[in-house]
């Protein structure tokens, strides 16, 4: 985190806000300039005061939980309308790199 730039983003993701790495990568990240987006549940946090974007998950959860179903859900939900609003614009350029990603990995596979 000390590398990051005014040119940079961090993106973090933290249900409650309130988890201390999470808030000392971006604390790191304001005092270099940095962007941060935050994916968070939709209650105020020290998280959330430092962010300059936030994308709010339903607060569905109690912070004390035997499995973290709901949000974990929510998160990748999140993560992956990211990943596709990043690649989108690039899919011609991207199209032949992942061909050649799928033949590698076809090799991984079982045949029958």
């Amino acid at each position: 985190m000390t590398n990051i730039t005014k040119n940079d983003v961090l993106v973090i993701f933290s249900y409650s806000g309130m988890t201390q790495e999470p808030l000392l990568m971006a604390k790191q990240a304001r005092k270099n300039h940095a962007k941060i987006v935050l994916i968070t549940r939709e209650k105020t946090s020290p998280l959330r005061q430092i962010s300059d974007i936030v994308i709010s998950l339903p607060t569905n959860e109690k912070l004390l939980r035997f499995g973290a179903v709901n949000s974990l859900f929510s998160e990748m939900f999140a993560s992956s309308l990211l990943y596709l609003s990043l690649i989108s614009p690039k899919l011609n350029e991207l199209k032949e790199k992942m061909e050649i990603t799928q033949e590698l990995t076809d090799y991984l596979k079982i045949k029958d």
